[in-house]
């Protein structure tokens, strides 16, 4: 078997490969097919290139849009019903709101997420909350305002 000659750009492909660049990003830059840097990346002995998963808080913040007061508008891909969503790891889809939930809390949220601010659209992660927290809150109420009788405080 006779070894393949080398691609007439494989000297000028070469240095762009040790960069970790993707083949379309090589063949953009040196004007050619990415088929040809598929092939240089092959001859070299280096395996095909595999672009990196975007993480989750990367992947939120470029589908969302701060608007007034640090509240969030998605931009991304929603449901039929409207509802924001991310596909995300093995093409699952989760809603906007219990990723900003669990990147503003650090954990997975129990039950349905809302926004807890005025904005009905808003997907901000300090403006979600889950099951627990609306919990948390229905019960400090009444304990906030027995605190304030006895301190005299209206």
């Amino acid at each position: 078997m006779t070894a393949r000659k080398p691609h007439p750009m494989a000297a000028d492909i070469a240095p762009l490969l040790k960069l970790d660049l993707s083949n379309a990003e090589i063949a953009r830059r040196l004007y050619v097919s990415p088929g040809v840097v598929a092939r240089v990346r092959a001859d070299l002995g280096m395996p095909p290139y595999r672009q990196a998963p975007e993480n989750l808080r990367t992947k939120f913040e470029r589908h969302t849009t701060t608007v007034d007061d640090g509240h969030m508008v998605w931009t991304g891909q929603r449901t039929q019903d409207l509802v924001p969503v991310l596909s995300h790891g093995s093409k699952s889809r989760i809603t906007a709101r219990r990723v900003a939930y669990r990147l503003a809390h650090g954990r997975e949220p129990v039950g349905n997420v809302a926004s807890t601010c005025q904005y009905e659209w808003c997907v901000a992660p300090a403006c979600q909350a889950d099951n627990v927290d609306r919990d948390r809150a229905l019960a400090t109420g009444p304990q906030l305002d027995a605190a304030a009788a006895l301190l005299g405080v209206e």
